[in-house]
């Protein structure tokens, strides 16, 4: 895709813009200890890039029948946002950088999060990156989560673009699939779960983190 066919560029949150993946391993990890289920991190790899209510449908089959899901999701909540309020909203390198330059080539912006939008909010205003969005969609402002594409059409919606002329960020196979469903070409830059052959083989471009990014889109824009 080159400059000419790039209408668009809708950049997941989690993982990739703020550093929060590993946030979350932590806060799945501690919940569960707490709880007396030290093997619940085990399973956050299967539900990143997810909405909360499609976590909590898995969490029968991921943790048990008889595990308390709901206690469980509102103490790893709890426990994320009191670490983000005491260090800061954590920002991935590049981030700023990577969205400073988009924004003086004036290409539209959204963000498209499985995250709720009270969480999103505070992590944009935060850390300074909502002021480059023309458009966020959040978890609960969409029917299905990752990997429907649904969230990616609604941000192309309200960017005003067609997703064949726009470019995904993402971090995880869910946002991926995602965002190939909805018709829009993908990069990945890959943060707690890797990539894989048959992803590789989808994606347009794959990078190591958004600096890598930032210095394509220098040499291409």
């Amino acid at each position: 895709m080159n400059k000419k066919e790039l209408e668009g560029v809708v950049f997941d949150a989690d993982g990739t813009l703020f550093d929060t993946e590993r946030l979350g391993y932590w806060a799945w990890e501690e919940a569960g200890r707490q709880m007396g289920c030290p093997q619940a991190a085990d399973c956050y790899p299967e539900v990143v890039g997810r909405g909360r209510g499609d976590v909590l449908a898995l969490l029968p089959r991921l943790l048990g029948p008889d595990f308390p899901h709901e206690p469980f999701m509102e103490l790893r909540s709890r426990l994320a946002t009191e670490r983000m309020e005491r260090e800061g909203v954590p920002v991935k390198e590049g981030a700023r950088e990577v969205l400073e330059f988009l924004q003086s080539r004036q290409m539209p912006l959204a963000l498209a999060t499985s995250t709720y939008y009270d969480r999103t909010m505070y992590r944009l205003e935060h850390s300074g990156l909502g002021r480059y969005f023309q458009a966020v969609v959040t978890g609960d402002q969409v029917s299905k989560s990752k990997p429907d594409p649904e969230i990616y059409r609604v941000a192309c919606q309200r960017l005003g673009v067609s997703p064949a002329k726009a470019v995904a960020v993402e971090d995880s196979p869910n946002g991926i699939r995602s965002a190939l469903s909805a018709g829009m070409t993908a990069v990945m830059i890959p943060d707690l779960i890797p990539s894989s052959p048959e992803l590789d083989s989808l994606i347009w471009k794959k990078f190591d983190d958004l600096s890598s990014l930032l210095h394509y889109l220098q040499r291409k824009l």
